[in-house]
């Protein structure tokens, strides 16, 4: 009974420490990755992701600032193989890593800014991106991306650039949960 009681309590102590850990870590990723904030996507939006956009096996997709993978995951899922994804948070990318492994994903993972990447390969790109970052890499999507590349974002819009089409996927509140659509002329 004791070994019981003293396994219970070391198991809470992991619990408590991983929470705060977890906690703690994630604020720390926000310094470590300059200011750019880990805010994955839920399942639900995951759904809505796949439920509205279409990809093909062929599509070359790369997502820009893709957190823990899950987005890539889902392209994955939905039939894409060739993907790749850049990230700049530290903690991110870690996570990622471990859910590629675990998932045997054959997604391709980088813990680096994509800014000095050239795009030109890709003919999608996704971005769950705050509008600053949509306003800094208008004019390097523009100008690596072939003609007819779909640059996807979810949540912003582009502020100069018109989208082909506009997913609203929640009527109670049509400003959450857009998916924006875009291609490259």
């Amino acid at each position: 009974m004791t070994y019981l009681l003293i396994i219970a309590l070391v198991l809470f102590s992991c619990l408590l420490l991983l929470a705060g850990f977890w906690t703690i870590s994630s604020f720390i990723g926000v310094i470590i990755a300059w200011g750019v904030p880990y805010v994955p996507l839920s399942k639900y939006q995951l759904s809505l992701l796949k439920k509205n956009v279409k990809v093909s096996k062929d599509d070359k997709v790369v997502d820009l600032g893709c957190g823990d993978g899950r987005v890539l995951f889902t392209f994955e899922e939905m039939g894409v193989e060739n993907l790749v994804g850049y990230e700049v948070n530290a903690w991110a990318y870690v996570i990622s890593v471990l859910k590629k492994k675990i998932r045997r994903s054959k997604a391709k993972l980088y813990l680096k800014n994509f800014n000095p990447i050239d795009l030109s390969e890709y003919n999608i790109v996704f971005c769950y991106l705050l509008p600053y970052y949509l306003d800094k890499i208008e004019g390097k999507l523009k100008k690596e991306l072939k003609p007819g590349a779909k640059v996807i974002s979810f949540g912003f819009e582009f502020k100069n650039w018109k989208p082909v089409e506009i997913i609203c996927t929640d009527q109670k509140n049509k400003r959450l949960n857009r998916i924006f659509v875009y291609k490259i002329d």
